[in-house]
């Protein structure tokens, strides 16, 4: 019996032997099926992305998407086939085997970024995430929350694959080994990638991008690549030292010829992702920030506001100084210093003010207790300090009402004039309400619109509590965003700020003081977060004119085609500026100039062609302002503090780290 059993087994492999062979020689080993897997993944990132667009040929738009990832899929199959016809070795095919794995790892992370954000992920933004992966974890397990079961069946798929690679790692598929047969392959993939290379300009038949060219197309593993590259040899260098800070006291500034019992209070309110684009002065019909509105008819909005970084702690930076925050992702600014920084607190310090800073996020994200030590806030107040979870809202947001009574309560706390900062948090992603407020809407924009509201009410609270303790008149009250965010439709889930659009860093800004401030003053010239302080110290009657501030005055005059610089967040995205109704803005992975005209094109889709004399002059610009951003700090230097009596503070080179000691 067994011997009759190995006869039709032998037979069977016999028979099936052509077939075998068949399989062999014209199907895609393991390597090159995961390949096509991760072009096939990056085609339907950008199809679902596309899909959320309004647009006139979306199939145009994804020829356009897709054609770098094309581009380095045949590329990479014609190293591989190289490779191969040099030695086809079991070596090489695991060679070609572990880059393909690292190629649809990356395709499925991908995936899900740009299927959420509308871009790319790449390595500025990777490098991001994971420098504080400990404080971004909370934000990874809320959106796992908001869809478990993708999450479950992603997790699932991801193990039977880590296995089946494994498998196919250790037994590798058997290497055709005629050179010649790989020989061929690769002259004839190398054909079709030159023919590809070369019909470049037919895709892009009509001169200009699109969303899909300025966006999208930079979106592609080749670009993720190069992106690295470019992050280690960085077009912007270093300075041998700070060019834009300044130490308390450095500035020359003239005080205001008043006693201090005639110094207006100041009360400075950031708000957490609100885009001038969803609030009430844009779209009425929105009802987001009704009492922002009423607000500005009783002061002044400055309707031409931008932001220079959208995050957090560079508008800190930018509204304190006056000056520009250093374009890295990193918090350098939080590092502790000798001395302080001159900024807001520290001039208005000198004047006999007091100031303390609240807001009800933690204050170990970014190291926020050592930021605020180095301005010299007499007191810093957090998350930790409330110690009540129950405020809490997932990773950044919590019940923003419950910093009023301890804000309040320190500022009956002296007779001194009082500088007073607040920020509040729920309209940052996820978007999370109290449940006192309303029921969470289902929809990404419907809770942003909906947190957006929830921000406006508090501003009302607050403006009370001014009101109810006999502050209102005597109070200096300035509201501004601290960025913006995007959304690729009202109806998408996809919601971005890794992208310096208009809808990111055009922000609204108002300021109210009775009897100072002509109630309803609208100023259209061009403002930025850099006018804050400025604006503020001239309002109380400081002279400014030998301080060198970047910002200016707000309330002027000001030059309408003043040019305003931005940056957005990773170290290898877009950065540029707006002069007048004109927004240039450079992309470093590709070295490639895009020119708006953001009154004919808000959507920011259709840019126009730059000449090449003028876009390398555009592009120098744009890399000499960034260089004068930089704050130098020892690599070599490790210090520990603590400030506050609860926040020990840690920080070596630039990086810096905060504990609460309850």
């Amino acid at each position: 019996m067994g011997l009759m059993n190995r006869s039709l087994t032998n037979k069977v492999r016999h028979g099936l032997s052509p077939v075998i062979q068949f399989i062999d020689k014209y199907t895609p080993n393991t390597a090159t099926l995961l390949l096509l897997i991760g072009l096939l993944l990056a085609v339907l990132g950008k199809l679902a992305v596309i899909r959320t667009q309004s647009m006139p040929n979306p199939g145009r738009e994804l020829l356009e998407a897709i054609f770098p990832d094309v581009l380095f899929f045949m590329g990479v199959l014609l190293a591989a086939s190289c490779l191969y016809s040099l030695k086809p070795s079991a070596l090489f095919y695991r060679c070609v085997f572990l880059f393909a794995i690292l190629y649809v790892s990356w395709s499925v992370l991908n995936y899900v970024w740009l299927t959420k954000s509308g871009v790319q992920l790449s390595p500025g933004i990777l490098m991001l995430l994971l420098g504080d992966f400990e404080e971004l974890w909370p934000l990874v397990r809320g959106h796992i929350k908001l869809d478990p079961i993708r999450v479950v069946a992603m997790l699932a798929l991801t193990l039977i694959a880590l296995g089946f690679c494994a498998w196919q790692f250790v037994r590798p598929r058997k290497v055709i080994v005629n050179r010649i047969y790989h020989l061929r392959r690769a002259t004839v993939t190398g054909c079709v990638l030159v023919v590809l290379f070369l019909s470049g300009p037919v895709v892009r038949w009509s001169g200009r991008s699109s969303f899909g060219g300025d966006v999208l197309s930079f979106s592609s593993h080749w670009h993720a690549l190069t992106g690295i590259f470019h992050g280690l040899g960085s077009d912007v260098k270093a300075p041998s030292r700070s060019q834009n800070t300044k130490k308390a006291g450095e500035r020359p500034i003239g005080y205001p010829p008043r006693e201090r019992s005639e110094l207006p209070n100041v009360v400075l309110v950031l708000l957490e992702s609100v885009s001038y684009s969803f609030s009430s002065f844009n779209d009425a019909n929105l009802g987001t920030t009704p009492y922002l509105v009423r607000l500005s008819k009783e002061g002044a909005h400055l309707e031409q506001t931008r932001v220079v970084m959208p995050f957090t702690t560079k508008a800190f930076w930018s509204v304190l100084t006056g000056v520009g925050p250093v374009i890295k992702h990193n918090y350098v600014e939080a590092v502790p210093i000798d001395g302080i920084y001159e900024g807001l607190p520290s001039i208005l310090r000198r004047a006999g003010y007091r100031s303390a800073f609240f807001e009800v996020s933690k204050g170990t994200f970014n190291c926020a207790a050592g930021f605020f030590a180095n301005f010299g806030f007499d007191w810093a107040w957090f998350r930790e300090n409330l110690e009540d979870p129950s405020a809490h809202l997932g990773y950044v947001g919590g019940d923003d009402f419950r910093l009023l009574g301890p804000a309040f309560e320190w500022v009956r706390d002296g007779p001194e004039p009082f500088f007073l900062m607040v920020i509040t948090s729920v309209a940052h992603d996820p978007f999370l309400v109290p449940a006192w407020f309303e029921k969470p809407e289902e929809s990404v924009f419907g809770r942003y619109l909906q947190s957006v509201r929830f921000t406006d009410c508090f501003l009302q609270q607050l403006c009370r509590q001014l009101k109810d303790n006999g502050l209102e008149n005597n109070t200096i009250l300035c509201v501004i965003g601290d960025h913006g965010t995007s959304f690729v439709n009202r109806t998408s889930e996809i919601e971005t700020r890794w992208v310096a659009s208009e809808e990111i860093i055009r922000v609204p800004w108002v300021i109210r003081w009775p009897g100072h401030i002509e109630p309803g003053s609208v100023i259209k010239w061009p403002c930025s977060q850099l006018d804050v302080a400025p604006t503020i110290l001239s309002l109380i009657g400081f002279d400014i004119s030998s301080a060198g501030f970047e910002g200016q005055n707000a309330f002027g005059p000001s030059d309408r085609q003043r040019r305003l610089y931005f940056s957005s967040l990773p170290f290898d995205g877009p950065r540029g500026f707006v002069e007048g109704n004109t927004k240039v803005v450079y992309w470093p992975r590709v070295d490639k100039i895009l020119q708006y005209n953001i009154v004919i094109d808000p959507g920011e889709r259709n840019p126009q062609i730059v000449a090449a004399e003028e876009a390398e002059r555009t592009k120098l610009g744009i890399i000499e302002w960034q260089s004068k951003t930089q704050i130098v700090i020892d690599p070599k230097r490790y210090t520990k503090r603590l400030f506050y009596s609860h926040w020990q503070t840690f920080s070596a080179g630039e990086s810096a780290w905060a504990y609460y000691i309850p």
